[in-house]
């Protein structure tokens, strides 16, 4: 530090003319002299390690001020140009500059004809996002704090993926998933294939079903069998049904054939009957033509004749609608078995098309069954801790540079980290070969 020295004034420095000088110029020299003692003298140091200046880029928010002005003064955020919009003044570019060059700028342009010795004051308020994608749990943009590292940013993203062990038991739960599906698959289309084979007896008229041609693992085990024992249950039962059906209405065809056949011999007889009262008649007939008999026993026969006709058309009738009953007891019986054909069929079709469906699932599910096998003993072969290559692309004058960092490395606005898990060559999947059965 360099200390100024303050002379004093002796009488004997005065002008030989006796004059004294100013006093004001006295004072004035005097103060100078103890404002330079004030200050320390200027040290020519090593620059020191300070962090460079901060330009602005696209996205950063940042707060204009215009002393005296507050319709001039707010937030603004640079535009994708590099542009801020200054009321009264328009847009004004800033591409590249610091926030003290915008200061100047801005208050360059107000001076222009809009402001005299216009007071300006700016600040970045929210610096652009950083960007963590990569091996971490929550990928995406969040906000820029001064001094984050990249561990920081790995934290803002929820932290690194889920651990070897994690991802093995996961990888497991998948895989039992996978195995549960395709165990699943099998066992219904066993159980679609029985149902076939019972639709397909029903449809033939077979009394049981055969399940002789189900062959094969997914064909054996105590599951399967009382898949086979339901369905023949299930067929005895519908089959049973059905006769039980059909037989309740083929015994009422006897008691009807047996009132036809009363009907029949009610029948023979009125018109037996019939033949004796018109004999009868002609006889009586005969005899009151020679007048040896009356004309009211006549009537009476011939009354006696006309009921005789009636009970004839009445049984002929009931006869036929007898003959009708039992034409409409063969048509409910056919259409009981129809009935019971087209719900076999329907649902023979319906047990096809999910036979189709199972056939084509089964395929991709045996290969994810396959795959996530491969996964657990791939993740089981690898062991020990993963390793991670963090990166970072900055963007600087338009021109993005992309280079490895290490954990402790601080972040500026608009950084993009890539983190990437690091994999043994000797450990390198390969592709999977899968056999479609």
């Amino acid at each position: 530090m360099m200390s100024a020295r303050v002379s004093t004034i002796l009488p004997d420095a005065l002008p030989r003319d006796g004059r004294r000088p100013g006093t004001v110029a006295a004072l004035a020299r005097v103060g100078l002299l103890l404002l330079g003692s004030s200050f320390p003298a200027p040290a020519f140091a090593a620059p020191s390690d300070e962090p460079p200046i901060y330009r602005v880029a696209p996205g950063d928010r940042i707060n204009v001020t215009v002393f005296g002005q507050t319709d001039l003064s707010g937030d603004t955020v640079i535009d994708g140009a590099s542009s801020v919009t200054v009321p009264l003044i328009g847009p004004i570019s800033v591409r590249g500059l610091s926030i003290k060059e915008i200061e100047q700028r801005i208050t360059q342009r107000l001076s222009d004809g809009y402001l005299q010795k216009p007071v300006v004051s700016v600040r970045l308020t929210e610096p652009r996002p950083i960007y963590v994608v990569g091996d971490v749990k929550t990928s995406g943009s969040y906000a820029y704090r001064y001094g984050v590292s990249v561990m920081g940013a790995v934290a803002l993203a929820g932290g690194f993926t889920v651990s070897e062990e994690q991802a093995q038991a996961v990888l497991r739960t998948d895989f039992l998933q996978a195995d549960e599906r395709v165990r699943t698959l099998e066992v219904t289309r066993v159980s679609f294939q029985a149902r076939r084979i019972r639709l397909e007896a029903q449809r033939d008229g077979r009394p049981t079903p055969k399940f002789d041609e189900l062959t094969g693992p997914a064909a054996t085990g105590e599951q399967v069998s009382q898949i086979f024992q339901n369905e023949a249950q299930m067929h005895a039962f519908q089959m049973a049904a059905l006769q039980q059906q059909v037989a309740m209405l083929e015994q009422q065809e006897p008691r009807l054939q047996t009132n036809k056949q009363f009907l029949q011999e009610q029948l023979a007889s009125e018109k037996r009957q019939l033949e004796l009262i018109q004999q009868h008649l002609v006889d009586y007939n005969a005899l009151v033509s020679s007048g040896l008999a009356r004309r009211y026993t006549g009537i009476e026969l011939q009354r006696e004749e006309a009921r005789n006709r009636g009970n004839i058309a009445r049984f002929s009738g009931d006869m036929s609608n007898i003959d009708v009953s039992v034409g409409e007891l063969k048509i409910r019986i056919q259409e009981a078995r129809d009935g019971f054909q087209r719900r076999v069929r329907t649902e023979l079709q319906d047990t096809l098309q999910r036979i189709a469906e199972i056939e084509v699932a089964l395929p991709a599910a045996r290969a994810a069954r396959e795959l996530r096998l491969r996964q657990v003993g791939f993740v089981a072969d690898a062991g020990g801790a993963p390793r991670r290559s963090l990166f970072v692309t900055r963007t600087s004058d338009e021109k993005s540079e992309t280079f490895a960092v290490t954990d402790s490395a601080l972040l500026e606005p608009g950084d993009i980290l890539r983190v990437e898990r690091q994999r043994d060559p000797s450990q390198s999947a390969e592709p999977v070969s899968i056999t479609w059965r």
